[in-house]
């Protein structure tokens, strides 16, 4: 999936809107998408890369972010590959999930395939009982 067509998805959750599509929200940090509802906070990443390391490089960065007042949840939109599927990737995610917990608000990290959650031009809302089904979850 292209940065650019994710980026302009019409993503959406109950109480949330868009407040930022690839802008910088912090010093070097520019998530591709993130929703907001007053300090709660969707960090949305779409990635057709397949190194593991940068997925936990994203999630660092979202939990560096979601601390103090801030709190919220990670998406990672991916492109599965051989090497890189869903269940691989959540897989590999959970003892760094568990190693930052005390350091941030960071409260779960969802992870779904790009074709789940946008078969074709219309993606999934986010956090509704198909999305939840569809994607493999981290959570405290």
């Amino acid at each position: 999936m292209e940065d650019s067509f994710f980026k302009n998805l019409l993503h959406n959750a109950d109480n949330f809107t868009i407040t930022s599509t690839g802008q910088e929200i912090a010093k070097g940090y520019k998530p591709d998408v993130v929703l907001q509802n007053d300090e709660e906070y969707i960090i949305m990443e779409c990635d057709t890369g397949s190194t593991r390391k940068g997925f936990v490089g994203g999630m660092i960065k979202a939990a560096k972010y979601l601390t103090g007042d801030k709190r919220g949840i990670a998406i990672f939109v991916i492109k599965e590959k051989k090497n890189t599927t869903v269940k691989q990737i959540h897989a590999h995610l959970i003892p760094y999930f568990e190693w930052i917990q005390p350091i941030t608000n960071l409260n779960a990290v969802y992870i779904i395939s790009t074709d789940e959650y946008c078969s074709l031009t219309s993606p999934l809302k986010l956090l509704d009982e198909i999305f939840v089904q569809q994607a493999k979850v981290i959570k405290r």
